[in-house]
């Protein structure tokens, strides 16, 4: 192994400058931690860079969550935005974020990580594209989790184009949907969103899903679905009681899946990761949109579905999620089992206070004010690990108490490793700030 040129004491080192990169960086540099954040693009938004090779976001993408519960917890989106920013806003507002804060100095782009060793005495090295071996007190992986598309496993051989939904950008790209006859598979956001998109270019949509969903609309009475809900949660209603206010509010504003000849979910309320789609059933209801069950098997051309039917398709696009990926890393130093990391908070090692992993999570709300608070935990640590061994015990010993029980049960499927219930979430990860700033005081 090559000696390290770089060997300054107390340097971090955050990979990846997508939104959870982003604020890590920051949030470290505000406690006085030496940090530099390098990231394999020629700039900073991660996923929400449209183009290029770090994206999955199409053309038409849009948030999912509310502005007001997606933004930083200290940098809020222009009030004059809509309620649910498009993908350019969010990477003007991620780009924003970054120079207000005075992060681009701290950038190093066209630096993709190749490999990350333990060093003997104590630390990471880090190998990267361009670079010289560096050895640095802390890692912070914000490298994202939509990197390696998890494909279906489905017999046989399909003859047409057969694309993941990463590599949709719109329906015009390279001819695979307009005037074709294109099946989606997946019954997630994406899923629905690009069926949706898909039934208005193509001669025939069709949608296959495994099971039934319910579909919550992104406003309701004029005000974000995802905003009234935190309402509810705030004032403390219990969660028997929110499901019924809450589903009679779809049903008054879209409906129930049932009333659009759709299956009954198999799941309560919220445990699977909500579908926010307010043009999904009005597709469905005028016949643009055709929904099916699971695919049994491919057939050249024909693909043949669980009830026995099947159909001639010219595209085939599965919108069946992603695998999580950190390939420079060996999975050990994560504590991973089955191919997932099993971290403290899914941010944390359990012992090791130089290493963490932001934005390991699939919340039900907005998503970048979490990884705020997680950048903010993480940045404390590090300073814990500068002279406050009553702040690294106590963090420490946080991690060593049995794990709670989790808010909300949920579905068991891969799409679910990572989910999250934003709202107890956000609370621990607050108590560990509000723990953590106590204790460094009196350091």
């Amino acid at each position: 192994m090559s000696a390290p040129t770089d060997d300054v004491p107390g340097k971090w080192c955050v990979i990846g400058a997508g939104p959870s990169g982003l604020t890590a960086l920051k949030n470290l540099l505000a406690f006085g931690i030496r940090t530099e954040c390098l990231e394999r693009e020629d700039a900073v938004g991660g996923n929400w860079y449209f183009g290029s090779s770090a994206s999955s976001v199409f053309e038409s993408t849009r948030l999912i969550s509310s502005k007001s519960l997606t933004q930083y917890t200290d940098f809020p989106m222009p009030r004059q935005w809509p309620h649910y920013p498009d993908r350019q806003q969010c990477l003007n507002y991620l780009r924003s974020y970054a120079d207000h804060f005075g992060l681009l100095p701290h950038i190093r782009t066209r630096a993709a990580v190749e490999r990350i060793q333990p060093h003997e005495s104590g630390g990471w090295i880090v190998h990267a594209i361009g670079r010289a071996p560096q050895h640095y007190a802390g890692v912070v992986i914000a490298s994202g989790h939509n990197r390696e598309p998890r494909w279906p496993s489905i017999p046989g051989t399909f003859s047409g184009t057969l694309l993941h939904a990463c590599h949709y950008k719109s329906p015009m790209q390279s001819g695979a949907v307009v005037g074709k006859r294109v099946l989606v598979v997946g019954g997630g956001n994406s899923g629905c969103d690009i069926a949706v998109e898909c039934s208005r270019h193509g001669a025939t949509t069709v949608h296959s899903t495994r099971r039934g969903y319910y579909v919550v609309p992104r406003e309701i009475l004029g005000r974000p679905a995802d905003v009234r809900s935190e309402r509810l949660l705030r004032m403390g209603v219990p969660l028997w009681l929110r499901r019924i206010v809450s589903l009679r509010a779809i049903d008054q504003t879209i409906g129930l899946p049932w009333r659009h000849g759709l299956r009954r979910p198999d799941h309560r309320l919220w445990e699977s990761h909500p579908i926010i789609n307010e043009e999904l059933y009005a597709q469905i209801d005028s016949g643009a949109l055709q929904p099916i069950g699971d695919v049994a098997r491919f057939d050249g051309q024909r693909v043949v579905f669980d009830d026995g039917s099947s159909q001639p398709f010219d595209t085939v696009l599965c919108a069946t999620g992603y695998a999580i990926s950190m390939p420079f890393i060996d999975q050990k130093h994560l504590c991973s089992h089955d191919g997932c990391p099993r971290l403290f908070l899914n941010l944390l090692h359990p012992s090791r206070d130089d290493i963490a992993v932001c934005g390991l999570i699939q919340p039900d709300s907005g998503q970048w004010g979490l990884t705020d608070l997680q950048g903010q935990v993480v940045a404390r640590m590090a300073k814990a690990g500068r002279g406050s061994p009553q702040a690294s015990a106590w963090l420490y010993r946080q991690r060593m108490r049995p794990t709670a029980q989790p808010a909300m049960q949920y579905v068991q499927s891969p799409r679910h490793r990572l989910e999250v219930e934003h709202f107890s979430y956000r609370a621990q990860l607050e108590r560990l700030v509000s723990g953590m700033d106590r204790r460094l005081r009196h350091a």
